[in-house]
């Protein structure tokens, strides 16, 4: 039984939706797909992850002035909007106009601080040299691992002194300090893929926190690659048919799985 969860393919994706919730990687793997058209939430994240691209070369022209101009972030925010639909057709066929106008006007609300996060980083001279390199580049990679039997896409990859770091943008709220905990593992798991097709170790990853316009550099640990190792082993479970617990949080209730997820889990859930 073993052997055959073993080669059960996974990907990077699978194994960040597992550390977000295990329910839901279960009933995205039974081909229960959540009905995102409706979510304000899901349209802003869309938008912020296009913006979040033109960072790199936002922190760069700041470094050069006093300031991150309002009008380049207003322009840019006005650009995403205008191009959204051609690069997720499906996804805002059914949006409403009304929700585009509200997901528009929070947004707007983010550009103060964005703006002001832009221009502070502009001093840092390391962070200058990563925005460089993420402005040369314009390929999303595919990672795989034979070991691991996993695959997966991060935005970016970085080669810094022979080591190729992985970069990552997430739309949600930013941590006062740091990364949040799912983040650091989303990293690991791209670290350790690249670390096996490069054949030299990765010591570290950035996360792009397209929300606040902040860029944060992350040392990928042991622990982290740990729980990474765990995971992939929890999530090939599920994968293979096992519901796991279920575990309430403040997403729950705007979940589009809750009425589903009120099933009561099998035996076999306790092994996790």
């Amino acid at each position: 039984m073993f052997l055959s969860k073993a080669k059960i393919q996974i990907t990077v994706s699978e194994l960040s939706l597992y550390f977000s919730c295990a329910r839901k990687l279960y009933y995205s793997c039974r081909g229960y797909k959540p009905v995102f058209s409706s979510s304000p939430y899901y349209i802003e994240h869309l938008i912020l992850k296009e913006m979040a691209m033109s960072y790199p070369s936002l922190l760069k022209a700041s470094s050069s002035k006093d300031d991150a101009s309002p009008k380049e972030l207003e322009a840019l925010l006005s650009q995403v909007l205008g191009d959204i639909s051609m690069i997720y057709p499906v996804e805002m066929e059914d949006v409403a106009t009304e929700v585009l106008e509200e997901v528009s006007g929070n947004i707007m609300g983010y550009l103060p601080g964005i703006q002001q996060s832009l221009s502070a980083q502009a001093e840092d001279r390391e962070l200058l040299l990563l925005g460089e390199c993420l402005s040369l580049l314009d390929d999303e990679p595919f990672l795989s691992s034979e070991k691991l039997n996993m695959t997966g896409i991060p935005y970016r990859l970085v080669e810094d002194k022979g080591s190729f770091e992985p970069v990552i943008i997430k739309t949600g709220k930013a941590p006062e300090n740091g990364v949040w905990m799912n983040d650091r593992l989303h990293l690991a798991a791209f670290a350790m893929l690249a670390e096996e097709m490069h054949g030299t170790p990765v010591k570290t990853g950035h996360v792009m926190y397209a929300r606040s316009g902040l860029f944060r550099k992350v040392n990928i640990r042991s622990t982290d690659r740990r729980q990474v190792l765990q995971g992939i082993g929890r999530v090939r479970k599920i994968k293979d048919g096992h519901m796991p617990d279920k575990k309430e949080g403040p997403l729950c209730s705007t979940c589009d799985h809750s009425e589903m997820c009120n099933v009561k889990p099998s035996l076999a859930s306790k092994f996790f």
